[in-house]
């Protein structure tokens, strides 16, 4: 965890941004590398032009560092070139995350 999706981008732009994308996650959550999954989703708005929105998807974290992962997520795609970046997370309890059926 984290895993994170982004909308508002296309594939290909995505895919060569993740390495850069994953890195500042990493920097800025202090986790694993090996942890963060990145997402691209097809979901695009229809009644207003496209915008980026990022899903951050994780266990409970403290509020300064939604703050911090949140800010890191914003200049970078702004560094990118969009000018509107929507984040939001969303967290679960870590005995509802199981990987080959083990919770933590």
């Amino acid at each position: 965890m984290p895993h994170i999706t982004v909308r508002g981008v296309n594939v290909q732009d995505l895919r060569r941004m993740s390495p850069e994308l994953k890195k500042a996650v990493v920097d800025a959550a202090q986790v694993k590398e090996e942890y963060v999954k990145i997402f691209f989703s097809p979901m695009c708005r229809v009644d207003a032009p496209e915008e980026v929105a990022v899903d951050v998807y994780w266990m409970h974290r403290p509020q300064e560092l939604c703050d911090k992962v949140a800010g890191t997520l914003t200049q970078l795609m702004k560094d990118k070139g969009k000018d509107f970046v929507q984040v939001t997370f969303t967290e679960f309890p870590g005995g509802h995350f199981y990987e080959n059926n083990v919770h933590y």
